[in-house]
């Protein structure tokens, strides 16, 4: 054996259940692989985790199972999980999720909150040897405490899971690796906090990081989002200094690969399986539910009315851009709820009072924030779009300037008092989000999981009283008198 051990890792992270781009991001992995490996060199290929997206009809349909197919067939070796597999699946499809792999999963942070036991796929470490060099691969995912706990898990903060496996696994392995589904942020404290991480392979905040980013002896590298590009890191081992001597990092974008033959085929087939699920009918519309982002309409009202239904709240309030698109007469589906509501957005309820409410209300006239765009937070539509309502009716003057617009507001028991507390149904990614900053001051906050919006959509389809009455306005313009 020479002195220097050449090991190659490829990594992509945050693909998001882009299958359009699965079987190319797979021809460039196998081609790389074969590349590498005909030098004599080392080759491991790992996802830092937010493959599985249920906005996607083929995750939605196979409950992600089609994701775990398509790592398999592209040669993944280890992987880990982000927010988009821990918190988005209920507990009993998350269990599952991994029964088939034929890759590892390392993750450190992560328990049953009943039982204290690791999910059964889960490993605190991954080791593997190459070229008598040996590889530590650790994993850790974003600690959203409430929302794993809401959902039967205990997720411990990284650092702290982290520490114990680092220190012993420095002394065990050779090369020491995280996947990290943290942010980079999260990722630069890892490797000032931890010596003796080689390399960070991030994921969850969708940077792109062409040459990697060195923090002390700690290279952090990441490859965007939604499938686009391969990241491609080279590590060279000093067999006689016992140590990573080099590192190199790249991204390579995958656009002008041909499709991988047998990944197309895997997704082709859980794509058909999928459209035989989600084609079953849940509802029945005796007439259509249009919706629009610029003004109040009736689908937006139901989803508004299902949801202060649901939490059992006294008003309700629901961005119109939340639904992207209409619901027609006839037969609903659950395709069609997909489609019309594909994010994987949590009911919530909280407490404001009347004047944090009105403050809400007028801001959410503004033409700047109809129209504002909104990343992140689960959201997967474009933009904030009409505030719709439900518990309320709102008079208000279209002429007047913008912050001076509401006339008044009546509540189900009289106009709204500015200082009585009224439990108000929503979104929960108002209450993390940098939109409307007053929702973050609500006290009181619940959050409803697993179900999402389109879960209380569903429900609320089955609710006659609300189906008829989500054609009333809740918004009506007024002439203020001078």
């Amino acid at each position: 054996m020479g002195r220097f051990v050449r090991i190659h890792i490829l990594h992509t992270n945050d693909v998001h259940s882009h299958f359009e781009q699965m079987p190319r991001l797979a021809a460039l992995i196998r081609r790389l692989r074969q590349e590498l490996a005909a030098k004599g060199d080392a080759v491991f290929v790992l996802d830092g985790g937010d493959h599985v997206d249920r906005m996607h009809p083929v995750t939605e349909g196979t409950r992600g199972r089609a994701n775990v197919d398509v790592l398999n067939a592209a040669g993944y070796d280890v992987v880990t999980v982000g927010n988009n597999e821990g918190l988005t699946l209920p507990h009993a499809w998350f269990e599952r999720l991994y029964a088939g792999a034929r890759f590892d999963v390392a993750l450190a942070n992560l328990r049953d909150a009943q039982t204290g036991a690791r999910p059964p796929w889960a490993k605190p470490v991954v080791l593997r040897e190459a070229s008598g060099v040996r590889v530590a691969f650790l994993g850790v995912t974003a600690p959203y405490h409430t929302f794993y706990n809401l959902l039967g898990w205990r997720v411990e903060e990284p650092e702290d899971a982290l520490a114990e496996q680092v220190r012993v696994w420095r002394e065990r392995a050779d090369v020491v690796v995280v996947l990290s589904h943290l942010g980079l942020g999260r990722d630069e404290e890892l490797a000032r906090s931890l010596p003796g991480v080689d390399l960070i392979v991030g994921a969850h905040t969708h940077h792109v990081l062409p040459r990697g980013h060195a923090v002390g002896d700690t290279l952090i590298v990441q490859c965007g989002r939604g499938g686009e590009q391969v990241g491609h890191v080279t590590l060279v081992y000093d067999r006689d200094a016992r140590r990573v001597v080099a590192r190199e990092a790249r991204c390579l974008p995958v656009a002008d690969e041909a499709p991988d033959a047998a990944v197309a085929e895997v997704i082709a087939r859980r794509q058909r399986e999928a459209e035989a699920v989600l084609s079953e009918p849940v509802a029945a519309l005796s007439q259509p539910l249009p919706v629009s982002w610029e003004r109040e309409s009736p689908l937006a009202n139901l989803l508004a009315a299902g949801l202060r239904r649901w939490v059992q709240a006294d008003v309700a309030l629901v961005n119109a851009g939340a639904l992207l698109a209409p619901l027609e007469a006839g037969p609903v589906t659950r395709r069609q709820l997909l489609d019309a509501c594909p994010h994987p957005i949590n009911p919530c309820r909280l407490t404001l009072t009347g004047e944090a409410l009105r403050a809400i209300l007028e801001d959410s006239l503004r033409d700047e924030r109809i129209r504002a765009p909104i990343r992140g937070f689960g959201f997967r539509g474009q933009v904030h779009g009409w505030m719709c309502v439900d518990g309320l009716t709102v008079e208000y003057d279209p002429t007047a300037p913008e912050g001076a617009r509401i006339v008044r507001i009546i509540g189900d028991e009289g106009p709204l008092d500015p200082r009585r507390e009224y439990r108000v149904a929503t979104l929960d990614m108002f209450t993390f989000g940098p939109h409307f900053p007053l929702f973050r001051h609500g006290r009181d906050v619940r959050y409803c999981l697993p179900e999402f919006l389109r879960d209380v959509l569903r429900e609320a389809l089955h609710w006659p009283e609300a189906v008829t009455g989500c054609h009333r306005p809740r918004w009506v313009a007024v002439c203020r008198t001078t």
